[in-house]
């Protein structure tokens, strides 16, 4: 069994361990720059229902817009009443738990580092990385193979809500014009005119609910800038940086730097702006490798909006937001101390209707690096 360094076992000391992991933490992850309050227009909203008090489960309601032609003139009203329509979804949180054996007093002796610091360091890592995972995988609704996902086996379908596919009118292979089973490596990677057509489809949804037209998607709003976000991986930016050429792509980086709004926190380390939408980049990106008849390599970008995933919390930020809860227990007769990291939390996709929310999911071919093996 792996050994560190005792944690000192002051509550005080606990604590401020639990405060710093979590600032930290929230430093970190890439998706903390884009999840605000339900009010917020952001792709990632916390819900707060369950942050005190009893259940492990809350409700979200979108009501539907209203259809239908007017009484007109001399037509009657009486028997034509329409109904407010409403959709739900549900968001379930369980533990998610991490433990680090902190070893004892003697194996700080014989190290020149400081075992406990290093504990630290790692933890914050480690929750940065898993809370960006699971976000990811949440929109695209799958674990998918290959190590951007680093912390999930292959097969992993989510807990304690499961992971759940795209809607056929919130999904498209490449620009559209084909399908996941016929994408060709070398003929679907990534371009502008792959954008262009997630946001036209973006634009085709209505919020006729009931009759199986998806809610608005909404740009993402804060500090005055208002854009949908595609979400690719460096492969897919590489073939973009390739289609668009040198001088475009500086173009597209210009429209960034001096966009109106780009004091907006989503653009903090935006790569480029292209047709109102911010292309950035991600390191944890979902992959596939049965496409184009089960033998090609795709990448599923995200073409995301407002309120696209949901994330609840069990417990009610404190000091400084901190939600994670650092414990300690002992092995040994008390000579080891093990440090236990609790987080209880859920990730869902917010869906409506069987149908997404805030999200198109892109599936397309990418330029494989050297060395890849998935």
């Amino acid at each position: 069994m792996a050994r560190t360094q005792i944690l000192p076992t002051d509550a005080g000391a606990v604590k401020k361990w639990e405060t710093d992991v979590a600032v930290e933490m929230r430093k970190q992850s890439y998706f903390e720059k884009m999840t605000g309050t339900e009010k917020s227009s952001m792709p990632v909203i916390r819900k707060t229902a369950l942050e005190s008090g009893a259940g492990d489960e809350v409700t979200c309601y979108l009501i539907a817009k209203m259809t239908g032609k007017p009484r007109e003139g001399a037509e009657k009203i009486a028997g034509f009443e329409d109904k407010l329509n409403h959709y739900t979804d549900k968001l379930r949180i369980d533990k998610h738990r991490k433990a680090v054996n902190a070893g004892d007093v003697m194996d700080q002796k014989r190290v020149p580092f400081d075992i406990a610091q290093q504990c630290k360091a790692r933890l914050v890592d480690w929750a940065a990385e898993v809370h960006d995972e699971q976000i990811v995988m949440t929109a695209s609704g799958l674990r998918g193979v290959g190590n951007e996902i680093q912390h999930y086996p292959t097969g992993y379908t989510g807990f304690p809500n499961t992971f759940e596919t795209p809607d056929t009118g919130h999904y498209q292979a490449w620009d559209g014009t084909v399908t996941y089973a016929t994408l060709v490596e070398a003929t679907h990677k990534m371009t502008t005119n792959v954008i262009d057509k997630a946001k036209l489809k973006a634009t085709k949804f209505i919020g006729d609910l009931k009759s199986g037209r998806g809610a608005k998607m909404t740009p993402v709003s804060a500090e005055g800038g208002k854009h949908f976000i595609f979400l690719t991986g460096p492969e897919g930016m590489y073939d973009l940086r390739r289609e668009v050429g040198d001088a475009g792509w500086l173009t597209l980086q210009k429209q960034c730097i001096t966009a109106e709004g780009r004091k907006n926190v989503v653009f903090n380390g935006g790569a480029g702006l292209y047709n109102g939408v911010l292309i950035d980049e991600s390191q944890t990106i979902v992959k596939q490798n049965d496409a184009g008849g089960s033998t090609i390599r795709a990448m599923r970008s995200l073409f995301l909006g407002a309120h696209a995933v949901m994330v609840a919390y069990g417990t009610k930020g404190q000091d400084r937001g901190s939600r994670y809860e650092l414990s300690e227990s002992d092995l040994d007769h008390g000579e080891e101390e093990v440090i236990v990291m609790r987080l209880i939390a859920g990730y869902k996709k917010a869906r409506f209707n069987s149908m997404d929310h805030g999200i198109i999911t892109v599936d397309h071919t990418y330029t494989v690096a050297s060395g890849e093996t998935i």
